[in-house]
């Protein structure tokens, strides 16, 4: 029989691009299956050639199947090709990548055909870590299970052990790291240790396998045959969010005392709203929307960007005291003294109809003077208190989706980073609410676990436990069937803690730097 063996996407010392070649001395381990009867054979590459030379009538008449994999595994899985043990090797720098990434081939010669190829394809999973800036002194570890059976005839592989390790990668030229690991699900690996262990400056950091891959692909399953690269940035910043909390800028933080719990059926805590924190919480006259209400029902993302707007003009203070009488917007002290305690609310209360909107753009009518999406009917009010501040095509609210609980913390994390304010889309997209959020608290791995969160629906436990306005709502991140994560936070009613889901984020910058141009300071 004449059978070439195809380099392409063949030999364990494959290249970083996946190419590779056989070299002379190498030995493949080959399996002839026919009418039932199943044969072993070892060939060697000597002088280019594959040695010994198979002859069809050693294995039968009939149809042949054959299975070849490489490297040769040791005698003792000759017992039981269909379930041979092979364990990858902890140790992956040198030559241990090499004696973990077995290969395989399968092809079939009808009756009468002398002639094949066989393609080499990788039975594992190849794992790709790159480190996206110089760090010293930093040591890699992946996660896995390492102990496994692989069926030689079919190429099909099983893991035999719910036990993991530890396996030290191999380090490439490039200063990325590669590990091979056994194919299986990624979703263990989103608990407990995760995936990576990172080890530097005497200091661990563990790191959870991602929800999305390059492409935005779902990643439920590290799969036979296939690489998933992870690129990590190592910065400072990463260690600064554990076990901390962290409020919107420019918010003084209150003594743990200050939280209290308000009953029996809930497990979250409040805090009284005090002028000295900083932050604020208009409310509704009429949140539950009575016919005969005040016509505030469904103004959530305007109490919403009230709240931010009182913020941002506090932080803005210094540039809005230089802007004088240019400002023609409403009073913002707060409390205003009236029963609706912003008159920013009441601005946007005197222009809009009692609808639904969204945040974002509610800050940019007062700021920039451009009429909302939502509610459709022009605003009786232009607004644009601010608008000669900022040059066209500037806005300053803008929102942001897609909330796995990967892309959440990344964007909370900037947002708490760079002076932003918060607003939270929630609920049912049909039903939805707008919310603000104040500040966040961090878990042991640096993701949010708890949100400081003012609703503009809660005038009752507002007056009734005498100024609560900011409550402490748990994060839970939860699944959907196919593995991938939404972020939700729950309010902690303990005969039903049901999750909210978080769909939006909203956010207003503080616009710094177009102050600045704008009133010719430093």
């Amino acid at each position: 029989m004449s059978l070439i063996f195809t380099k392409t996407l063949s030999r364990a010392d494959l290249s970083q691009e996946g190419a590779g070649s056989f070299s002379e001395g190498d030995c493949i381990g080959l399996y002839v299956a026919c009418e039932g009867n199943i044969s072993y054979r070892e060939l060697t590459l000597t002088g280019g050639e594959w040695y010994p030379r198979l002859k069809r009538s050693e294995f039968g008449k009939g149809r042949l199947t054959l299975s070849a994999h490489y490297p040769v595994l040791p005698e003792s899985s000759r017992i039981s090709p269909e379930s041979s043990s092979f364990s990858v090797v902890s140790v992956q720098s040198g030559t241990g990548k090499d004696a973990s990434d077995l290969l395989f081939a399968q092809t079939v010669l009808e009756e009468g055909n002398y002639q094949s190829a066989l393609m080499f394809n990788h039975v594992l999973h190849r794992l790709k870590i790159q480190l996206q800036n110089d760090v010293e002194d930093v040591e890699v570890f992946v996660r896995s299970k390492v102990d496994g059976k692989v069926n030689l005839l079919t190429g099909e592989t099983s893991l035999c052990t719910d036990e993991y390790q530890w396996i030290t990668p191999q380090k490439n030229t490039d200063g990325s790291l590669e590990a091979v690991i056994y194919p299986q699900e990624a979703a263990p690996y989103r608990e407990g240790d995760g995936l990576l262990k990172i080890i530097s400056q005497g200091k661990e950091s563990f790191f959870k396998a991602p929800e999305i891959v390059s492409g935005g692909t779902v990643l439920s399953d590290f799969e036979a045959g296939k690489q998933v690269t992870i690129r990590l940035s190592l910065k400072e910043s990463d260690a600064r969010w554990a076990n901390k909390k962290v409020w919107v800028h420019g918010i003084t933080a209150p003594d743990d005392k200050e939280w209290k719990s308000l009953s029996s059926l809930y497990s979250s805590t409040a805090l009284v709203w005090k002028k000295e924190y900083g932050w604020y919480d208009c409310n509704k006259l009429n949140p539950t929307a009575r016919p005969n209400g005040v016509p505030d029902g469904y103004m959530c993302w305007a109490a919403t960007a009230s709240n931010m707007l009182q913020w941002w003009i506090d932080q803005n203070k210094r540039y809005i005291d230089m802007y004088g009488d240019k400002y023609t917007g409403p009073d913002y002290t707060y409390p205003s003294g009236n029963k609706q305690e912003s008159n920013i609310f009441q601005c946007f209360l005197d222009a809009f109809p009692n609808k639904a909107g969204k945040g974002d753009e509610g800050a940019n009518w007062f700021i920039h003077g451009i009429a909302p999406s939502y509610p459709h009917n022009k605003p009786l009010n232009p607004a644009g208190y601010f608008k000669d501040v900022f040059p066209e095509g500037v806005r300053l609210g803008t929102n942001v989706g897609g909330l796995g609980k990967e892309r959440f913390n990344e964007v909370i994390k900037d947002a708490l980073s760079t002076k932003k304010a918060i607003g939270l889309s929630v609920g049912l997209i049909t039903e939805g609410h707008v919310i603000t959020m104040w500040g966040a608290e961090f878990d042991e791995n640096g993701d949010v676990s708890h949100i400081y969160v003012a609703d503009n629906n809660d005038r009752d436990t507002y007056e009734f436990f005498k100024g609560v306005g900011c409550f402490k709502y748990q994060i839970s991140y939860e699944k959907y069937p196919e593995g991938a994560t939404y972020t939700c936070y729950k309010e902690g009613y303990i005969p039903y803690d049901r999750p909210i889901v978080i769909n939006r984020l909203v956010f207003l910058d503080l616009g710094e730097r177009y102050w600045k141009q704008y009133l010719g300071i430093e």
